[in-house]
């Protein structure tokens, strides 16, 4: 794994293949242990990673502003995230390591959220991997269905059978909303694959393997 920064951006890159499809998955600063950990899970599975890293979790992966309650709110900064992916991540990376293979966006939570956002945004993706995503986050589903994907896409789409018990009552709607978005996605033409995943446990469970059985599922190595 080689690590290099890529406007402003700390980047860790592995590269099997330049027609192999290419990963592009965002973690907090600091998550190597997490990011082992996939690796490990998906050892034989044939890809490429450019996992990027961001210094503001709400920040970075929010597409817009809106507050949960007193102690928690997100100031919409998705926006510069994309922009980065788009104008300088893919293109310095697809120059540099010749790649042309498929384009697959991966997130954990509000990165799930951020990610699903940037297929709907961009269409510059041919899959998305949605893990455990925020979909409780306010006004997602009228933004999801006002949106379609892009064409012949795939996406995968998991969730713990005990997060909709959150403690907080909008996250708590996570479970219906993740349902609402299923339904959305079974009903786009675009989608050629989908996939609806339950895990066992809460949000915090073991969100390595979740994350590692997306990678799979979206490689087509399951």
């Amino acid at each position: 794994m080689k690590t290099i920064e890529i406007s402003g951006k700390t980047c860790h890159i592995i590269i099997n293949g330049a027609d192999l499809p290419t990963i592009y998955w965002g973690e907090m600063k600091n998550s190597s242990e997490t990011i082992e950990k996939v690796l490990e899970l998906c050892e034989d599975v044939k890809c490429n990673y450019i996992i990027y890293e961001v210094e503001d979790w709400n920040a970075d992966f929010s597409p817009w502003e809106f507050t949960l309650n007193k102690k928690m709110s997100f100031s919409g900064g998705g926006r510069k995230t994309l922009d980065w992916l788009l104008n300088d991540c893919i293109p310095s990376c697809e120059k540099k390591y010749g790649l042309a293979g498929e384009r697959i966006l991966c997130g954990y939570s509000l990165a799930g959220l951020f990610n699903l956002w940037a297929f709907y945004e961009s269409q510059a993706f041919s899959a998305v991997i949605s893990c455990s995503g925020s979909l409780w986050f306010g006004n997602w589903v009228s933004y999801a269905e006002s949106h379609t994907t892009p064409q012949n896409s795939s996406v995968y789409l998991s969730l713990g059978d005990r997060e909709e018990r959150a403690r907080d009552r909008i996250m708590a709607t996570v479970g219906d909303c993740t349902r609402r978005q299923y339904e959305l996605v079974c009903g786009d033409k675009n989608v050629s694959r989908h996939i609806l995943e339950w895990n066992d446990g809460g949000h915090f469970n073991e969100p390595e393997k979740r994350i590692a059985k997306g990678v799979k599922w979206t490689t087509g190595e399951v």
